[in-house]
């Protein structure tokens, strides 16, 4: 199989009939494999920067014989719309995406405006978003750019799988802010303005 080659729309990866999932950034895999392990039916491709966080996840996958877990090393922003036709995807999840502090890296943050347009064209109708993070100011500029892309916020319920950093932060009492989001069957919009998403700014924790 022949993954970020293509230009998008010449030809996708054929993954056959079941529901397809998605997450970026899955670190070690903590949710992904659990998620997996949970929903034997439902494909969860996962995409990871990291060679080393990919092999990873493969080697804990083949151990749980995990046919349903399939892990692709990239850019997400690169491959997504060569691996996926649109409204292909019945589940994105992002969780605890790195903020890039620094000003110069701002660019590199993955939830902002354009990003949200193409989840709004890979998922399906009713299709969800899964936001996790822990930095304040990532969730709330996030919840804006989600909610002005066209997704609507569902309301807010206990997580069926937790990651491996919440199930930490569940001791140390540390705060992790979520939230879901429907894609709905309306069409795509332009973006409403000049904003990115990507430039706010909070007090890094130590």
């Amino acid at each position: 199989m022949i993954v970020g080659c293509a230009q998008p729309g010449e030809t996708w990866p054929d993954w056959g009939e079941r529901p397809i999932e998605v997450e970026v950034g899955p670190g070690h895999g903590g949710f992904a494999l659990d998620h997996a392990t949970k929903h034997p039916d439902r494909l969860l491709v996962v995409i990871e920067t990291r060679r080393s966080d990919c092999e990873l996840i493969r080697m804990r996958a083949d151990k749980r014989g995990l046919a349903n877990l399939h892990v692709v090393q990239g850019d997400a922003r690169l491959l997504l719309p060569r691996m996926f036709r649109d409204g292909q995807l019945w589940a994105v999840h992002v969780q605890f995406p790195d903020p890039w502090w620094k000003k110069r890296h701002h660019k590199r943050r993955m939830v902002d405006v354009e990003f949200a347009q193409l989840m709004r064209r890979l998922l399906r109708p009713g299709g969800l978003i899964d936001f996790r993070t822990d930095v304040p100011a990532y969730f709330r500029e996030a919840l804006q750019t989600w909610l002005e892309a066209g997704f609507v916020r569902l309301p807010d319920a206990a997580p069926e799988v937790l990651s491996t950093r919440e199930r930490r932060y569940a001791v140390t009492g540390q705060p992790v802010f979520r939230a879901a989001f429907e894609n709905p069957a309306a069409p795509v919009a332009a973006p409403p303005s000049e904003r990115t998403g990507r430039d706010w700014r909070d007090t890094r924790r130590k």
